[in-house]
């Protein structure tokens, strides 16, 4: 660890997750193959007059940096109203974008609110929400049996709609009659989008997006690029569990109860040239058509989507669709997707860890018994999945499922309901972070680790005296992470090469250290990559 340097600087913060990101060094190596040398400690690099670093005490940047999920997701909102486990089949909207024959996005511009097809990439501006106005069923609709009525909501926050003269804008402010489209599917995975008022079909080029054709032809076929986070968890509402990778046999099952850990976590490949989609697990395999998991995408490791209100099913090249119905997920001879053929797709929470700042030991959660601050090591028990509410406020739930809550008395307790006293606000001062109830008691401890509530007044009392060791260390494992600067975040490159990977400053997080003594080997093995990426104004052979 010699390399690391020790440096001034802003501390990375997760504000998209309400967490920081300190006491680590991390171990990091390029992004490329196999042949590239490695590994690297972290060292500065210029990005447009400032630094960049992987500093030897707690992660900080110079200049103004900070560490988002990757794909630039706002975190996991945590719904009150519904069971964790089935937060996903409430869902009836997905954000996405739509593809034309020419390879270009349909666009809604603040200018005038025009609708276009110009840009090759999907940004804000090229992602929609679909929306479905009815419930979810069983079965994908085919365009023989009837299109799915559905909404477009553009980043504007206005709704695309078309006229009895086939003018497509993207102005209202509230669905009407010409804002109901019909979405119709094909087994090739394109779509169309037919007005239901009208009974026309949606389509154009370049500034010529009109809603005149009678029939949908190539022209008024759209490719569906979701607009999700890369990283995710894949429920199955049918069984309501979650999919996993089993390395011991090499297959994904759906039989997890609670999506953890980076077995859990899949991320969602799309290929661009095919317009295809596949599972890629933590570890970096695409799951096939066989159910078995192979290294790079092929045609029997790639999928066609079709969509059934917010739910999803996927098609391999043979007509067969992925299901659960067996003992390992695996392509399946049906003639319509049923309830084991749809999976619902959600976001993957942070999971970390709370270590007492003062004794360096971490907060342990075990089912019905009291919440104590007496382990050294982290397992399963010291891990929480950190939920965000609209108030930007968190809840840890353990593994088990129960989360964290204050008690009627002065202690904490684990609760299996997520009710008004699971939330804690964060609050934040240097690498220390305070945890503060709803009801306005702050989170400390006893001598013998055990965890207590104080009022307010208690805590600005004996902060004028000794100090209380109330703060925590937040620390983020295995979460794929992603830097984002003044100057943006870099895609990867179509064709990475040594010299670009060291230009953009690519890299894939393998271990992390704990600090401020750090020992011999790395404590926790990162089976889900994490990459930071910067942006640098420079030319490049491989962009």
């Amino acid at each position: 660890m010699e390399h690391c340097r020790e440096i001034g600087g802003v501390c990375l913060s997760l504000e998209s997750l309400g967490l920081r990101v300190m006491g680590l060094t991390l171990l990091a190596w390029p992004l490329a193959g196999k042949d590239m040398p490695g590994p690297e400690l972290g060292r500065a690099s210029a990005v447009e007059g400032r630094s960049l670093w992987l500093p030897g005490t707690h992660c900080c940047v110079r200049g103004h940096a900070v560490l988002h999920p990757y794909g630039g997701g706002q975190g996991v909102r945590s719904r009150s109203s519904v069971s964790p486990m089935a937060v996903s089949t409430e869902s009836s909207s997905l954000p996405c974008g739509f593809i034309n024959a020419a390879n270009r996005y349909l666009s809604a511009e603040p200018f005038r609110f025009q609708v276009m097809a110009t840009s090759s990439v999907l940004r804000p501006s090229q992602i929609w929400t679909l929306s479905f106005t009815s419930a979810q069923g069983a079965g994908a609709a085919r365009p023989v049996e009837g299109g799915q009525p559905v909404h477009l909501l553009s980043s504007l926050k206005r709704f695309l709609a078309a006229d009895a003269n086939g003018k497509v804008t993207c102005k209202q402010e509230s669905p009407n009659s010409g804002c109901l489209f019909l979405l119709w599917q094909y087994p090739d995975g394109k779509v169309s989008l037919q007005c239901e008022a009208t009974k026309r079909y949606l389509g154009g080029a370049e500034d010529n997006i009109t809603c005149f054709a009678q029939a949908a032809s190539e022209g008024e076929k759209w490719s569906l690029h979701l607009a999700l986070h890369p990283t995710m968890h894949v429920q199955s509402p049918g069984k309501q569990r979650y999919l996993r990778c089993d390395t011991q046999t090499g297959r994904v099952r759906c039989d997890r109860d609670l999506p953890w850990g980076a077995d859990a976590i899949f991320t969602l490949h799309f290929d661009l040239k095919e317009k295809k989609y596949g599972l890629r697990s933590g570890a970096g395999s695409m799951l096939a058509a066989d159910g078995s998991l192979v290294d790079d995408p092929s045609a029997h490791s790639l999928y066609t989507l079709e969509l059934q209100g917010g739910l999803v099913a996927l098609q391999d090249v043979d007509g067969k669709y992925l299901t659960d119905r067996e003992s390992a997920v695996k392509t399946f001879k049906i003639d319509r997707p049923g309830r084991d053929e749809l999976f619902a797709l959600e976001p993957s929470p942070a999971l970390v860890s709370l270590r007492t700042f003062s004794s360096g030991r971490y907060v342990c959660c075990r089912p019905g018994a009291d919440v104590y601050a007496n382990t050294m090591s982290v397992g399963n028990t010291e891990l929480f999945q950190l939920l965000l509410n609209d108030a930007k406020q968190a809840c840890f739930r353990s593994f088990s499922g129960a989360y964290l809550a204050t008690s009627p008395s002065d202690g904490m307790v684990s609760c299996t309901n997520q009710s008004k006293q699971v939330w804690f606000e964060l609050q934040y001062k240097e690498q220390q972070v305070t945890l503060k109830a709803a009801d306005g008691r702050y989170v400390a401890l006893r001598p013998n680790g055990q965890i207590l509530l104080l009022p307010e007044g208690a805590v600005q009392q004996q902060r004028q005296g000794p100090p209380v060791p109330s703060g925590f260390t937040l620390s983020a494992l295995g979460a794929p992470l992603l830097l984002a600067g003044e100057l943006g975040c870099a895609p990867s490159p179509p064709f990475p090469c040594w010299p670009c990977i060291k230009l953009h400053m690519m890299w894939h997080f393998q271990a992390l250290w704990p600090l401020p003594h750090a020992p011999s080997r790395p404590v926790q093995a990162v089976r889900a990559n994490l990459c930071l990426q910067a942006r640098r104004r420079s030319s490049c052979c491989c962009w």
